[in-house]
């Protein structure tokens, strides 16, 4: 009994241990984009010329990189669901604002063993890029957003589909971006894969896939 006790005690300590990396992961990556962010709009403040607008739309893009970071130190064990309601508590009244409408499809999915802070945090960077893209770019009146498991390899799927102007045909299924490749990156660090390609009729749709094990 006072082995597995002890045993009991030491993963406890090694989950704690865990934890403490991962939040101190996040305040790195926090103070290398947030950090990065407001110098620059700093730096447009003090240019004396830049519209208002441009400086709003980068102190709220510093709001939004430290709410979604926030986010992602709530427990979630191992569930996707609240991750994605979060977000969607974010990120709805911007795009009511522009007149898009957003049809959720969420679903139960099975539990995620990689939901660590720092994973959710990659999690949701993904998924506020995609609807930056929406917002910025696409052109859409409406985006829908999914969560399932793929029939053939188990894999739990996030995709994010919009009814916008879509990818130009100079761009391929995958077209360049810096963001993109930010994406990318955020999902091979997951264990996962981010698929980019034509809506069926019109738009964009994002898929971020993700193991289950």
């Amino acid at each position: 009994a006072q082995l597995e006790d002890q045993h009991a005690r030491m993963q406890q300590l090694t989950r704690e241990a865990a934890v403490a990396e991962e939040r101190r992961r996040i305040m790195s990556d926090m103070h290398d984009g947030i950090g990065g962010q407001l110098i620059s709009a700093l730096s447009l403040v003090q240019a004396g010329d830049t519209p208002r607008e441009q400086v709003a739309a980068a102190l709220r893009e510093c709001i939004d990189d430290l709410r979604l970071a926030i986010d992602s130190l709530e427990p979630t064990d191992e569930d996707l669901l609240p991750v994605l309601g979060s977000l969607r508590y974010r990120l709805e009244p911007r795009l009511k604002a522009q007149g898009i409408a957003l049809d959720w499809q969420v679903q139960e999915v099975p539990k995620l063993a990689c939901l660590t802070p720092q994973n959710v945090l990659h999690i949701l960077r993904i998924l506020q890029e995609a609807f930056t893209n929406v917002l910025k770019h696409a052109q859409a009146n409406r985006v829908a957003v999914e969560s399932g498991v793929e029939p053939d390899t188990r894999r739990v799927y996030i995709r994010v589909s919009d009814n916008g102007r879509g990818l130009a045909p100079s761009d391929g299924p995958r077209p360049p971006g810096h963001g993109l490749v930010n994406m990318d990156r955020r999902a091979t660090a997951l264990g996962g894969e981010l698929l980019v390609r034509p809506s069926a009729g019109r738009g964009t749709t994002l898929e971020l896939l993700l193991p289950v094990g």
